[in-house]
């Protein structure tokens, strides 16, 4: 019988899991942000302007690998009319949330 992916993972060590989580999270951000400025339909260049930035520094924080800071995030986001919220998971499974 095939095991599930919860199954693998749990009989993972710990430390490798959260290694590729902390990966797999960076790479989510990246894609969400070139994500959401095809949302609103503008180029790099023309979120570059927005930012008054060069279009290399868009790219630069689109790519992965970047760790990006909350501030950066924040005005990349308001530059196209968005707001950042922050949510925050604790270990007890509760969220709470406030914008930043």
């Amino acid at each position: 019988m095939a095991r599930t992916l919860d199954q693998l993972i749990a009989n993972e060590n710990p430390e490798i899991v959260n290694r590729a989580q902390e990966k797999a999270d960076a790479m989510l951000l990246e894609l969400r942000l070139s994500e959401i400025r095809r949302l609103v339909e503008m180029t790099q260049a023309q979120m570059a302007d927005a930012l008054g930035v060069k279009q290399p520094t868009i790219a630069g924080m689109e790519r992965g690998g970047q760790d990006l800071r909350l501030s950066s995030i924040k005005r990349y986001v308001e530059a196209i009319g968005g707001k950042v919220r922050l949510d925050v998971e604790l270990p007890d499974g509760t969220h709470h949330g406030f914008p930043v």
